[in-house]
């Protein structure tokens, strides 16, 4: 561990010549702390793709436990990133506190002073301890470094079963102390979570100094002395150490989580963190951030703008978590990724994303899946703290992750394997009616038991699009007639468009269809827009939303809706009379439509609409794990991925000169001539020298590296227009 510390300090000081700052130093994990319409982003910090992340917890506040303006409680280990719905994680939250040690969290809440929030360290004085905390994060492991006053009765007090907002959330817990090691142990089988399995987590903690006293805290008493502990379902359960600090000395503990076992918990620990060295693992996060964030360089802009773009980065990098040395030893070796807090949410942008820039860490959550598809039968659009949770958001969302991974490209993957998972899903865990009659009717039943999501007219186009991409797994591992049948049933969206619904003189969309065959009758306004949500008909959508939702068959959507002309002007009116939510994930794409149909010029305009609603310090709704961020990043650098396809459309970029590092040593620079604020329009297009008359380039061609120029001009131009 020493060897790789001091490797990751000389990388830290031998950056690429563009990087003249430091790219961490860029970051501020602040930006989308809040609420829902704000980000719920986490402010501590984690590695990339990291499995700990340790963060300051309040009683109020967004689900990723933390509200800007309450007093802290303490710090959890584990955290989602931009999730809504029921709170998950949370967990083992860490009290520093002066006096007799407290463990109900609403009596040792402290107000703050103070606070740094950065990619390699979170640090806080609570002022009522008078207590200066920092943590920084290895992978699996963090390390706080914990200053007190002058007193001989400074805590670290454990809450082993609590979740976000203080509540209980245990099944079960134990908790073992050992005070001639200064170590402790404890467990919870997690309950109350997001997704509703019960999961078994440890984590092992140690400290650097000798605790002269200890106890356990079980249901409501409070047992000095004690070193063990257990309860039973729905009781709490926690224990501290007391120290001596008036010697001035910081206490240094350092903490790791496993969801195999105790004794894996202590051996990530030791393998992460050996030693007591806080500066070193801290340099080493900042190494490690600006291998993650070199991947793209923006230049030309403000120093404001680098810090929303690489927070954005920053973001994307987060979640899914890997935790491939988080195995039974059986399965080391073996790529394991977790809590995909949806697919739903992150394969229209964060996986395009990462085929891009992190193509190896694709392969290895494709490889992940399958081996998850062999332990448990299945793998599920939701994939958190190891077990499945089959959703019924849209369909089965790891055929649309598993495709795009295929068309793109992604290298290193068994695709063989891979088509098992696509097979299963797509003739064997598709709704019983969809596999009979070829649509999700109302009143159908989601696959999950509480909170039915699936709706007719949204689960009926999710399940063709899991079938365009299953078809295509099908087709590229030779099983031809299966990948007929999945093209043929990729078109039956169609089951649910009704030609005679008329809306603000439009006239056919998508609609929910009954059991007998027959559309409800709802208007097509009716449902989420944004602000009103009662899922009448479709999950988060409407039947305007969800009528642009038909990415893999973009011709037939066209058709459906009149052909080109009056394609583009309904589009047009539907995105001006604020019908799309163009910050919600049905409508990702919507925007980007135009250029199919030979006006990249108005994708343009719509594109530089959705990136004025990034504020300095907010995202425009929930990041979702990645999903919001890398759909910033997108917008910002000039290419959209459009899906079902190899290619990425093309929009005015936000900066002058953008480069892409590939991970295969090359690189591709996206020249913007002329870029403002107001100049937003492609005038004309090169491509390593040579015209570029599409409004798109392929992956391909981004991947073997080169060019790509753009004129930009602040009034639409004629690049790429065709009837």
């Amino acid at each position: 561990m020493k060897t790789i510390l001091l490797c990751a300090v000389a990388c830290l000081w031998t950056l690429p010549a563009y990087a003249q700052v430091p790219l961490y130093t860029y970051v501020n994990p602040m930006v989308g702390v809040g609420n829902d319409n704000q980000g719920d982003t986490v402010p501590g910090p984690a590695l990339p793709s990291g499995s700990i992340h340790p963060s300051p917890e309040t009683l109020t506040g967004s689900n990723a436990g933390y509200d800007p303006a309450a007093p802290i409680s303490g710090f959890g280990q584990l955290h989602t990133q931009g999730s809504g719905g029921v709170t998950t994680y949370g967990t083992f939250l860490v009290s520093p506190q002066v006096g007799a040690p407290v463990f109900d969290e609403a009596a040792h809440l402290s107000e703050k002073s103070g606070e740094q929030a950065a990619a390699d360290l979170y640090a806080v004085t609570l002022d009522r301890y008078q207590t200066r905390v920092e943590v920084t994060p290895s992978h699996y492991a963090a390390i706080y470094r914990v200053s007190f006053p002058q007193t001989d009765q400074a805590q670290l007090v454990f809450d082993i079963t609590r979740k976000i907002k203080g509540l209980v959330a245990s099944d079960q817990a134990d908790v073992t102390l050992y005070p001639a090691e200064g170590k402790i142990i404890g467990h919870v089988k997690a309950k109350g979570y997001w997704n509703p399995a019960l999961v078994d987590i440890w984590f092992c903690a140690k400290v650097d100094q000798k605790p002269k006293a200890w106890g356990v805290f079980k249901g409501g008493e409070t047992l000095a002395g004690a070193t063990s502990g257990a309860t039973p379902a729905d009781q709490r359960l926690g224990a501290w150490w007391s120290f001596d600090a008036q010697g001035g000395k910081p206490v240094l503990m350092k903490i790791a989580v496993s969801f195999t076992s105790a004794e894996k918990a202590e051996a990530l620990l030791d393998h992460d963190i050996p030693g007591w060295d806080f500066d070193g693992v801290r340099q080493a996060a900042q190494a490690a951030w600006n291998t993650s964030l070199s991947q793209i360089e923006i230049s030309g802009v403000s120093e404001a703008n680098l810090k929303r773009f690489y927070t954005a980065l920053y973001h994307t990098a987060i979640q899914p978590r890997d935790r491939s040395l988080d195995q039974a030893d059986a399965d080391l070796g073996t790529p394991h990724w977790d809590d995909y807090y949806t697919l739903w949410d992150t394969y229209r942008t964060e996986f395009p994303l990462m085929s891009l820039i992190r193509p190896h860490d694709y392969a290895g959550n494709i490889a992940s899946i399958v081996h998850a598809f062999d332990r448990f039968g299945a793998f599920d659009t939701a994939f958190i703290a190891g077990r499945n949770y089959h959703v019924g958001q849209g369909g089965d969302e790891v055929d649309n992750v598993i495709g795009e991974g295929l068309i793109r490209g992604v290298p290193g993957v068994n695709w063989q394997n891979a088509y098992r998972v696509t097979h299963f899903n797509a003739f064997q865990r598709r709704s019983p009616r969809y596999l009979s009659q070829l649509y999700f009717a109302v009143g159908d039943q989601s696959p999950e038991p509480d909170n039915q999501r699936a709706r007719s007219g949204s689960s009926t186009i999710g399940f063709a699009l899991n079938d365009f991409y299953a078809g295509k797994l099908a087709e590229g591992t030779g099983h031809t007639n299966e990948a007929a049948v999945l093209a043929s049933r990729a078109k039956m969206w169609r089951n649910v468009w009704n030609a005679k619904t008329e809306s603000d003189g439009y006239t056919g969309f998508i609609l929910p269809k009954q059991v007998d065959g027959a559309f409800q009758d709802i208007d097509p306004k009716l449902g989420w827009d944004g602000k009103t949500y009662n899922n009448v008909g479709f999950y988060e959508g409407t039947a305007w939303i969800y009528s642009y939702d038909m990415l893999h068959d973009i011709p037939g959507m066209v058709t459906a809706m009149g052909g080109r002309d009056m394609f583009i002007r309904r589009l047009q009116h539907a995105l001006s009379s604020g019908l799309i939510d163009i910050t919600n994930e049905p409508s990702f794409a919507t925007p980007w439509l135009f250029s199919n149909v030979g006006r990249p010029d108005l994708s343009t305009y719509w594109a530089n609409e959705i990136f004025k609603k990034f504020s300095a310090d907010a995202y425009p709704g929930d990041e979702d794990n990645g999903a919001m961020s890398s759909h910033y990043v997108f917008n910002r650098i000039g290419l959209f991925p459009k899906l079902g396809t190899d290619l990425f459309y093309l929009h005015g970029p936000h900066q002058p000169k953008t480069v892409i590092h590939l991970e295969s040593g090359k690189t591709f620079t996206l020249i913007a001539r002329n870029a403002g604020p107001d100049q937003i329009y492609i005038q004309t297009a090169t491509l390593n020298g040579r015209p570029l008359n599409t409004p798109w380039i392929s992956q391909a061609e981004i991947m073997t590296g080169g060019t790509l120029e753009l004129t930009l001009g602040s009034q639409p131009g004629r690049w790429a227009m065709k009837p």
